[in-house]
């Protein structure tokens, strides 16, 4: 459990970056479109990184509406794999109704289920019972 809470927790970081990195990465090629290098990139990049309210507020008050889109699309995307990685609780039909014709996997308790088919003698006591058994027995002519 405490491995999910982790990884949901570090994708829903990533998925907050990424759609902040991609809302304001079109108004950044549009505003350079001759000068556009890798250090204009990764200054960008650093200021996302470093400083994600300050520009939310930035592209707020510009009315991006690819920062709504982007936000909106990444929090269903999580949501739909909070949902997707949840433990399924599958309901044996067969055990209830006696249905037939529905394979699965035989649980533990049903492959091994010694006490209830087997009588087990202990091997001191299994000789005295064979011959009580053999002297009780008599014999027809």
């Amino acid at each position: 459990m405490k491995t999910k809470v982790l990884i949901f927790t570090v994708l829903f970081i990533f998925l907050f970056y990424f759609s902040l990195f991609f809302s304001g990465f079109f108004p950044i090629v549009a505003k350079y479109k001759i000068d556009l290098s890798l250090t204009v990139i990764s200054e960008y990049t650093k200021d996302i990184i470093f400083h994600p309210i300050q520009n939310i507020k930035v592209m707020h008050e510009n009315k991006n509406p690819l920062m709504y889109i982007s936000f909106g699309s990444s929090l269903i995307l999580f949501i739909f794999l909070l949902y997707k990685s949840r433990k399924k609780e599958y309901e044996n039909v067969g055990d209830r109704y006696g249905v037939q014709g529905s394979s699965r996997w035989a649980k533990r308790e049903e492959i091994f289920k010694v006490p209830d088919q087997i009588t087990i003698v202990p091997s001191k006591n299994m000789y005295a019972e064979i011959k009580d058994t053999l002297k009780n027995i008599e014999v027809k002519k």
